[in-house]
């Protein structure tokens, strides 16, 4: 009897079950007629779809091998129209789907033509599923149960990180399954969920300023053309202001540079190309500007954790975009004046650097490599180390022309790119920021995840402290409040689309740090 019962429950394991499993799809290159940068245009083709395909009733596999049907298509470009084809067949053959989208722009709407595509196309591919028009592979069967074997106990090391629920506050021997993820050795108790807002429009920057008498933050954000000021929890913006279409904000900063009580607001401005700065000041809940057409870029840092100053640096030509070095800066009536002198090592600029003390109180200074690597470099500009992962990533960027890439590239702008704040607490721990995702149609890029580090000097090398788990959206920007030991984090939640009209969306989320 024993025995028939085992080989029933054999059975019934190896029994393949078709509609618990997810149709198993691999989005092979598509074809590009009439596109400049074709092969790069098919690669960033296959990848934005085979993202947008994948679901729990649609599965996409690395391999064509490993698949039960294959996607491909043509993306066609004449002129400004554009017509985007794909179609679905079996191992053998057989076309299974077909569908097609079609409109107006160039290769810059191809997100939004991407994800409509992978809509009709998922929509018509599960009806043939369910109807039974797509023959299916047969599943590879489970492994039998094995008898459980009492094991001897193995010491935990404090170099895993874990997500097992500790069993009362303070545990080292497990990690929290929060919104912090800690090495054993640094955990200091569960963090908060904290909370989180839906905001209309793409933000890109985050300034914070101070605490009202409810407790509530001002928050200074920025899209491209637009500045608002809104109060912690609360979507709708107090005030704020707009830009010419020919400008963009690509940096924000709350400081006070004057030394007067009362900080400002500090809009690091392209226009045409050229750095215009803006100065701002908010009085009675009302932005007031100040000063503009300040030819320097702008950036409020606390070196080593010490308080927020403001810093300038000229604007360059060509590759060497941040001219010179990197100065401390005050406000003096309408202008800004240039101080002390901080030399940059290779690859520091205003935007890519800060500094930390190790132990015996050396300073040291960090900056993001050109390909967003971390690197320490000690007080004689000596580099002393450098990250194996990238960090940093944005997407937010601004345009100068330049006419004599035309013939090379098909391009008449050099893009810039701007990089994420790096940030030293008061503990010497180095904060930054991680988006990855993959780069797009040349200098377009697009990340979809993102979460923020802590490092902390060991006298060799920066370590991880904590992360955030993975947003599951691209992070324009973070901040630390140390005061309130709160880390305020930007997602893009929803992009905008010019063939759907879909209007863009920020989320800010707050998570307890303890």
């Amino acid at each position: 009897m024993k025995r028939l019962i085992f080989l029933l429950l054999m059975v019934m394991i190896a029994t393949p079950v078709f509609g618990a499993d997810p149709l198993r799809i691999y989005v092979g290159e598509f074809n590009a007629v009439g596109v400049q940068a074709k092969e790069e245009t098919k690669a960033v083709l296959q990848s934005l779809l085979t993202s947008r395909l994948n679901s729990d009733k649609l599965l996409t596999v690395s391999t064509a091998g490993e698949a039960e049907v294959v996607v491909g298509g043509t993306y066609v470009a004449i002129g400004k129209q554009y017509n985007l084809d794909a179609f679905v067949k079996t191992a053998a053959g057989q076309t299974v789907a077909r569908s097609f989208v079609q409109g107006e722009g160039g290769q810059e709407v191809l997100f939004g033509a991407v994800g409509s595509l992978a809509e009709k196309l998922s929509a018509e591919l599960l009806k043939k599923v369910e109807a039974g028009s797509v023959p299916r592979l047969a599943v590879t069967a489970a492994a039998p149960p094995v008898a459980q074997v009492a094991l001897p106990s193995r010491p935990q090391s404090n170099d895993i990180v874990r997500t097992a629920q500790p069993d009362q506050p303070g545990d080292l021997q497990r990690v929290p399954q929060g919104d912090i993820i800690r090495p054993q050795a640094f955990y200091r108790g569960s963090p908060n969920q904290g909370e989180i807002k839906r905001l209309d429009g793409m933000y890109n920057l985050l300034a914070v300023g101070p605490s009202d008498a409810s407790n509530k933050r001002l928050l200074f954000m920025a899209q491209n053309q637009s500045v608002a000021v809104l109060r912690e929890g609360e979507t709708r913006p107090i005030s704020g202001f707009s830009l010419k279409a020919t400008q963009k904000v690509v940096g924000l900063d709350y400081v006070d540079a004057d030394g007067n009580g009362t900080a400002e607001l500090y809009v690091t401005i392209m226009t045409s190309g050229e750095v215009e700065s803006q100065i701002w000041e908010l009085k009675h809940n009302k932005l007031v500007k100040l000063a503009e057409n300040i030819p320097y870029f702008l950036r409020a840092i606390g070196l080593a954790g010490g308080p927020l100053k403001l810093y300038a640096q000229e604007q360059g030509r060509g590759d060497e975009q941040y001219y010179g070095d990197v100065y401390e800066a005050v406000l003096q009536g309408k202008k800004i004046v240039k101080k002390a002198k901080i030399v940059m090592p290779r690859y520091g600029n205003l935007y890519s650097f800060n500094q930390f003390k190790q132990q015996n109180g050396e300073l040291l200074t960090v900056v993001y490599h050109e390909n967003n690597y971390l690197v320490v470099y000690d007080k004689d500009q000596k580099e002393v180390w450098r990250s194996n992962d990238a960090f940093g990533g944005s997407e937010l960027f601004y345009q100068v022309e330049d006419l004599d890439r035309v013939r090379v590239y098909g391009d008449k702008y050099r893009w810039y790119f701007m990089n994420q704040r790096i940030q030293v607490t008061a503990k010497q721990e180095v904060l930054v920021g991680k988006n990855e995702g993959f780069y797009v149609l040349g200098n377009a890029r697009m990340y979809k995840k993102g979460a923020v580090y802590s490092l902390y000097w060991n006298g060799a090398a920066l370590e991880e402290v904590w992360r955030t788990k993975d947003t599951q959206n691209y992070m324009p920007d973070f901040w630390f409040d140390e005061t309130k030991s709160q880390l305020l984090l930007l997602q893009k939640t929803q992009r905008e689309d010019v063939l759907t009209r879909t209007k863009g969306a920020t989320a800010l989320q707050i998570k307890k740090v303890e």
